[in-house]
Order: structure tokens, then sequence, then C-alpha cells
């Protein structure tokens, strides 16, 4: 478990400016970022790593989302990150980082070599222009079968053997981006979709009403609005997505993709002031 930060500046030339730092040890050029020391909060540890690896006094953190992956070793890690103004400080080489760099976002994204650490810098750059910034993934639950051959209470409906590889697909492409809240609906065939997203980056889903059968389009849509400045998963049902694409089309947002929202699929909808703006299709991988 470890944390991080994402320092911005104003350039000299006014252009806004973010901190990359190369780790001799790795030979690469990252992110501030540590371990978590024992009995220490993800925030106060990203406060303590910036200071200790750049020598730079930071406020004003908002939280940037979570990611998960697995190190060259094998080892799976999970860092919690925070976007942060430099308000004094001076780095002097030491033996966590030996080089520090101010750039504008290009170049940034071109001396990061790690495609995670790009998408934080994405999103904490997007948050620095508006602070209302959300992005949601609507997640329609994987396979879980056919209804009628379910004999139990449709909510108790698990996920079948092609559902389950479907979630850990998910899983897969979700932890790379940075993540502040995970939603489900209560039936277990979402909380199972969920789990192993909930697993790769160690953090608790919540169960909300509105995403069941017999929620509707309002109900999400004010998820939304409540989620300003967030990134959050929402995993629910077919019978949800549908009226509430039809709501977003009818209101003139632009969706790009197919009138679809398989088993295992993804809408990624983008808002600004806790409404939509724009959103686009992304299908199951099986």
């Amino acid at each position: 478990m470890a944390a991080g930060g994402v320092l911005h500046r104003d350039g000299d030339d006014g252009e806004r400016e973010f901190l990359v730092v190369h780790r001799p040890r790795y030979d690469d050029w990252s992110l501030p970022k540590g371990k978590l020391n024992r009995r220490e909060g993800f925030l106060e540890a990203a406060l303590r790593e910036v200071r200790e690896e750049t020598g730079i006094q930071a406020n004003r953190p908002v939280e940037v989302g979570s990611v998960g992956y697995q190190t060259d070793a094998g080892n799976r890690k999970v860092v919690r990150w925070w976007h942060m103004e430099m308000v004094g400080g001076r780095f002097r080489p030491n033996r966590e980082v030996d080089d520090i760099a101010w750039l504008p976002r290009r170049k940034a994204d071109k001396r990061l070599q790690y495609a995670n650490d790009r998408k934080v810098l994405e999103r904490a750059d997007a948050l620095t222009d508006d602070p209302t910034y959300s992005k949601i993934y609507l997640v329609r639950h994987a396979h879980s079968g056919v209804k009628s051959q379910w004999k139990g209470k449709d909510r108790k409906r698990p996920l079948d053997r092609r559902g389950r590889k479907q979630a850990i697909d998910l899983a897969v492409r979700f932890r790379a981006h940075p993540l502040s809240r995970i939603f489900s609906s209560d039936s277990q065939r979402c909380v199972q979709t969920a789990r192993p997203l909930v697993n790769a980056i160690r953090m608790p889903d919540t169960l909300d009403k509105r995403l069941r059968i017999g929620g509707d389009a309002d109900g999400v849509l004010g998820m939304i609005e409540e989620l300003q400045g967030e990134s959050a998963v929402m995993v629910t049902h077919g019978e949800i997505i549908e009226p509430v694409l039809k709501k977003l089309r009818k209101g003139g947002v632009d969706l790009e993709g197919p009138k679809e929202w398989k088993k295992g699929s993804v809408w990624v909808l983008e808002a600004r002031d806790g409404a939509v703006r724009s959103g686009h299709y992304v299908p199951p991988k099986r």
C-alpha cells in the first residue's frame, strides 16, 4: 500500500508545469510516491513522501484516485494519489530521487515511463482546470447465465464461468485508471462483477439502491450529480442503463457508440458541474 502526489506550479511563461522525479534505483522517471508507514494514513503518507523525496512543501490536496498494478517482481501494489499545489521548499538529491524536472503536461507525459502514471497525471490536470470534472464508468454486470433457468430469487443469481472471466477483464481494465469510488447494485451478479476490482485496488464498494432493478434514470443521474470531481465505477443492470442513455440522448448529450449495453460492457460518461456532457461505449472483451 502506497501513496503519492501530483505537484503542479505555474511556469515562468504562465504554463502549468508538473513535477516528475528520477529514481536511481530503477533508472526511471515517475511521480513521487512511497509506501505507508505503520499506522500512517494515505494522505499523511502522500504529503510525507513528497516532502522526503523532493524537499517540496505542498498543500491543498485533492484526491485523484487509486490505481493497482503488479510490479516486475510479481508483487501487487496499490497507490492512492492526491493532486497538490507547491507552496515552497527546495530539492536536494537523495537516495530515493537524484533528479527532478518541472515539465508542461505533454512533455511530462513523454517523460513518464508508466501508463498508470500518465493516467494519474491526465486526471490531475483535468481537475486543475475544472474541480467538478468527473468520469463515471457505467458498467452492466457480467454474464450470469440464462435467467429462465435460475430457480432461486433473481437478486441471488450469480455470475457464470464466462461472467467471472468478464469481471476479471474489467478489473484489469480499470485498475490502471485512478478511481475514487466503486458503487454496485446489491444483486449478487453486480457485487461479483465489482469484486475483482475491489480486491485489485483495495477499495470497498458501496451498495446503492438506485442501481437496483426498479431504479430509474433520475436516480442514477442524481448520483452522478453528487459525484462532482470523482472518478467512479457504477455496476448496475441493463434495465437501468437503457433509460439513462435514452434520457441523455434526448437531452442532446453526445454519446459515441451503438445503442447497446452488453453484459460486461462499459459506458464511460464525462460530466462537469454534475451534468453528463459526453460519453462513449466500451464493449466487453468476451
